[in-house]
């Protein structure tokens, strides 16, 4: 796949020089290899977003050696599994920036895990490409590459849909995560709803490896809430909507990304056609320019019908790519500054149609709220599909 990007966001290009600064070193590179760690939960609540999407990444970098890898040498990905565990999460980092030291790190999907290191990934000039959940911490750190929509831009996005489908004057209660993406989320939320007439009921917090949200149900009830939207992980997804449908709730629910794919329908039950993901990259079998090589990729390494309507694969599958041509523009004498300047070429990178594209030379983020796209499930094709006409 040929990829050139252009995400816009919050962080200015005075950022690049600093990004640059000091990265001159040959870290994660041997004349035959260099070595990319991607931390992540791939056994705990969340592992139905950050696995798959781990996944994604493999793909594309599986393909890449298997033609013989970049530049004379082999692509070593190295997976950590944080268990949705912050602690664990900073074991991991020094462990591929110290014992076995990476050019650069994928994934650290989690608020609270950037809290915890972006000193860290400052100090050690590390680039982190991709992480899945875009936050406050995460567009100040200028070794830190997004492509996925930042906070205030799904909050954007969602209260213009929910606006056009439930008019003014709705009463919405706010389902988030217990992080630090949470609060920012209902700050945000709070801060945007005046702007489309909606009334904030209040926030009911889910915990990452909720079973059940029933509590949190019977609160929205009690406030008549005529929608919720949802911040979350898989886990607490998942704890929303079968807890909504046991409690009677039935009301439209409007989901940020991380909760993205197809557990988020297959837990609505009754619930699917109602509710909404917002998203900047659509599932593998979305009618776009890239689909024919990734479903030939995906098809070859047998995961097509497992992954076919998983966005976290595709976006995997992206950012895999992203890391591969990267390292090609980077050239033979490899080091961590020329990777950075590669990453932050001027063209940027095309994904084939599965988001907008990504482009790190001026700013970081998706900061245009026409790149986040609505999904929801339709039951007549049993596909996620994009809603164009809410």
């Amino acid at each position: 796949m040929a990829l050139t990007a252009c995400s816009a966001g919050t962080q200015e290009a005075a950022t690049k020089d600093d990004a640059g600064t000091g990265a001159a070193t040959n870290v994660g590179v041997t004349d035959s290899a260099v070595t990319i760690a991607y931390i992540g939960d791939l056994s705990g609540p969340d592992a139905a977003v950050e696995l798959t999407y781990y996944e994604g990444i493999k793909l594309a970098i599986d393909r890449a050696n298997a033609s013989g890898g970049v530049n004379g040498r082999t692509i070593d990905l190295k997976a950590g599994d944080t268990r949705f565990d912050t602690a664990q999460a900073v074991t991991l980092f020094k462990k591929y920036t110290s014992e076995q030291p990476s050019l650069a790190l994928l994934g650290i999907n989690v608020s609270s895990m950037f809290e915890a290191l972006t000193t860290r990934i400052a100090a050690e000039k590390v680039p982190v490409i991709g992480p899945t959940g875009v936050t406050k911490v995460t567009l100040a750190n200028p070794y830190i590459y997004n492509a996925q929509a930042d906070l205030p831009t799904s909050a954007e996005a969602i209260t213009k849909f929910i606006s056009r489908q439930l008019g003014a004057n709705a009463k919405v209660g706010v389902a988030r995560i217990s992080t630090a993406s949470g609060d920012e989320w209902f700050d945000l939320f709070q801060k945007e709803a005046p702007k489309i007439q909606a009334e904030v009921t209040g926030q009911q917090k889910i915990e990452p490896a909720a079973v059940e949200a029933a509590a949190q149900v019977a609160q929205f009830k009690r406030d008549k809430v005529d929608a919720v939207t949802l911040h979350a992980g898989s886990g607490g997804a998942i704890a929303l909507l079968k807890s909504m449908q046991t409690g009677g709730l039935n009301v439209p629910v409007f989901s940020t990304f991380g909760a993205s794919g197809p557990t988020l329908w297959k837990s609505a039950g009754t619930l699917a056609a109602s509710t909404y993901a917002f998203d900047a990259f659509a599932p593998p079998d979305s009618d776009v320019p890239g689909r024919a090589d990734l479903e030939s990729a995906m098809r070859a390494a047998g995961s097509w019908d497992k992954f076919q309507q998983d966005k976290n694969y595709a976006e995997g599958w992206v950012i895999g790519n992203v890391v591969v041509e990267s390292l090609k523009r980077a050239g033979k004498d490899l080091t961590r500054a020329a990777f950075i300047e590669a990453l932050r070429s001027p063209e940027g990178f095309q994904t084939g149609g599965y988001s907008a594209d990504v482009n790190w030379s001026k700013k970081n983020g998706l900061a245009d709220a026409s790149a986040v796209k609505a999904f929801t499930f339709d039951p007549g094709t049993q596909r996620i599909v994009e809603v164009t006409n809410p």
